[in-house]
């Protein structure tokens, strides 16, 4: 008896632990962030055209976006929906719009079923909308930051974790229609 309370009082350390490492994990911005090296240092500046909601009908993702800075090397991060890098272009303009969210089923989970071709809708504060087509889908490194470099195309970049502990990042590049 002695030894089955032994162990039934090891496995719930252990479950606890384990349990309190994961949910510590899931809300780290870290797990989000990328190696600063290639990003454009531009002002912050959300004008009167803003991207407000992210869709990719085929993927059943319809989100909220929320604009997000890298402070002190720390990339802002929400579960409400997906950030957008707010000292990345505005979606549509030339350069490498950069929008991410976590891995959770209910936000970027289905990214991962993203195909070349797929539709990605931006809708905007003043009531437009842009439309991109996929045109690539790669799992980097996140000190691969090519990936958020800028370009003389108008990409729409959106990203997501992926991987063993997170440790990848599942990167979907668009260009607009």
């Amino acid at each position: 008896m002695n030894k089955l309370a032994s162990f039934l009082i090891f496995t719930s350390l252990t479950l606890f632990l384990v349990g309190s490492f994961l949910v510590w994990q899931r809300y780290t911005p870290s797990r989000l962030s990328f190696d600063m090296g290639a990003l454009p240092q531009r002002t912050v500046f959300v004008g009167p055209k803003y991207p407000i909601r992210l869709v990719i009908q085929k993927l059943n993702i319809d989100l909220p976006i929320y604009p997000a800075q890298i402070r002190s090397g720390n990339w802002e991060a929400t579960t409400k929906g997906v950030s957008y890098l707010s000292t990345s272009v505005t979606p549509g303009s030339v350069g490498n719009s950069i929008i991410y969210g976590h891995n959770f089923r209910n936000l970027l989970g289905n990214l991962v079923d993203a195909k070349e071709g797929d539709e990605v809708d931006v809708y905007f504060s003043d009531g437009g909308q842009k439309s991109f087509n996929v045109k690539s889908t790669s799992i980097v490194n996140p000190n691969n930051n090519l990936v958020l470099a800028d370009s003389k195309e108008k990409l729409l970049t959106i990203y997501t974790c992926t991987g063993f502990l997170d440790t990848k990042r599942f990167v979907v590049t668009a260009v607009l229609q």
